[in-house]
């Protein structure tokens, strides 16, 4: 097999194939719409076909379109092959009975007859380069417009989400050209957003965003509890917003959370404020410094508390660590049923 891209990436399922099983590439020519025809063979000496398309990118929206010149020919399993699968995309192909491989180590392969089934996490975050001036989830405002696009309700047109954002037309065109092509939203031909998928938005945005950045987050040690900083936080003057398990909790028993996190305009004259001392082991509090305004907006009040918007307590969930990912998918479900209050 000429293609060294395609060897490298199928790599990954060989390395991961059960003791005694083989991936064996003949030289049987391939069928239309398929760019390598391969055998796994089982000890036994059973064996079934892969039917492998190779694509350099994939995104969401494109996945019913796999293997569509493929119709009709051999019966195999289906898989594609990829240097790298946004989750987005492992899901939708998942759904659709189609198995994956990419060069980070994301594998799902599942037969009956022989009895296989593979299924390995490899990363989150594409490590490859992307072409400049591609569009992507990065930056301050992708953050302002995937919150938008989170918190208002549809129909959202171009010129309403650049006025709400403060972002140039043209930016929130190619963004939504992005989130439209991995079928994070609906749009109407040349008109607005109709529906999104705020839970794989946010999915999506956190693989390319992190509060958790040691330039802009500081750990501190709060000696008292954290009732006792939140007491302190409710009197302050501080410009703040509660995020996280902290503030998740207070709108729905996720979980007891053990540290609070929060955005603050200046990390340090908040912890001088706030009584805080400072610590890398046993801190109880994060204040991190936003990456935006935009973390403050939209937020609601509780027993005298400002907390973070809906969503961006979810968004800091699923990139917490520990238990912040499985907190996160709770906290949907309860955004799911009172999705009325909290998006305008």
């Amino acid at each position: 097999m000429g293609n060294s891209k395609i060897q490298e990436t199928l790599q990954q399922l060989i390395d991961r194939l059960p003791p005694g099983w083989r991936l064996i590439q003949g030289d049987e020519v391939s069928p239309e719409g398929v760019d390598v025809l391969a055998t796994v063979a089982a000890p036994d000496g059973s064996s079934i076909k892969l039917l492998i398309e190779y694509k350099d990118r994939v995104e969401p929206r494109s996945v019913p379109l796999l293997f569509s010149r493929a119709q009709g020919t051999l019966p195999g399993i289906r898989v594609l092959a990829v240097p790298f699968l946004t989750s987005g995309v492992r899901e939708r192909l998942t759904e659709a009975g189609i198995g994956y491989v990419d060069l980070t180590g994301n594998v799902r392969l599942v037969a009956e007859r022989p009895g296989l089934f593979i299924a390995t996490a490899g990363l989150d975050k594409n490590p490859f380069p992307e072409r400049r001036g591609a569009a992507s989830f990065k930056g301050a405002k992708a953050g302002r417009l995937v919150r938008a696009l989170c918190d208002f309700v549809p129909p959202l047109g171009v010129r309403d989400l650049a006025n709400r954002t403060c972002v140039d037309p043209g930016y929130v065109s190619r963004l939504l050209r992005l989130a439209d092509a991995e079928a994070l939203l609906t749009r109407a031909p040349r008109g607005p957003v109709l529906t999104v998928d705020w839970r794989r938005l946010l999915r999506r945005w956190v693989e390319d965003y992190t509060p958790f950045d040691r330039r802009r987050l500081r750990a501190f040690l709060a000696p008292r509890g954290l009732a006792a900083i939140e007491e302190r936080l409710g009197r302050s003057s501080l410009r703040y917003a509660i995020t996280g398990a902290v503030a998740a909790a207070k709108l729905t028993p996720v979980a007891i959370p053990r540290h609070l996190t929060c955005y603050v305009d200046d990390p340090d004259t908040a912890s001088e404020v706030l009584g805080l001392r400072q610590a890398e082991i046993g801190a109880n509090v994060l204040l991190v410094s936003p990456f935006d305004p935009v973390v403050y907006e939209r937020g609601q009040e509780w027993q005298g508390l400002r907390l973070a918007a809906v969503s961006q307590i979810c968004a800091d969930l699923l990139t917490s660590p520990g238990r912040g990912p499985a907190e996160a998918e709770a906290f949907m479900s309860w955004m799911a049923d009172h999705e009325h209050e909290w998006r305008v």
